[in-house]
């Protein structure tokens, strides 16, 4: 994801110098070119970045709602309804650590959803 918007941003900023060097009367190839290549690839690339992780830390800020259906500690693995409606997968690495000894059915928690490749699975599971 990094290199894809440092390409990104680097392709947009190349586009910003040719429109704004082609209607000016600057020539191509001066120090200022340069500067302003760096100032909009940098003002491209931080925005990119925040765009993409600032979805994925409010989507781990925000979370979801529910309730142990099932937890087996022994296996380490279990089931959870969802507020919204469904079932999750719940893993024992997904808990929080102080909170794998008191989770037990018909407990509330709060998580996040992420998608693997079994599926979508509780993520930061909290106890609240």
């Amino acid at each position: 994801m990094f290199f894809r918007a440092f390409i990104t941003s680097g392709l947009i900023a190349g586009l910003y110098i040719a429109i704004v060097f082609s209607v000016g009367d600057l020539p191509l190839g001066t120090e200022l070119m340069y500067q302003v290549l760096l100032t909009f690839w940098t003002i491209g690339f931080l925005s990119i970045l925040a765009f993409v992780y600032g979805r994925k830390i409010k989507r781990n800020f925000r979370g979801e709602t529910g309730t142990i259906k099932w937890f087996d500690p022994s296996k380490g693995y279990g089931f959870l309804i969802r507020d919204k409606g469904g079932d999750l997968f719940v893993h024992l690495r997904s808990v929080q650590p102080q909170d794998r000894r008191k989770l037990k059915e018909n407990t509330r928690v709060r998580y996040s959803v992420e998608n693997t490749e079994k599926g979508p699975q509780a993520e930061n599971i909290r106890i609240i």
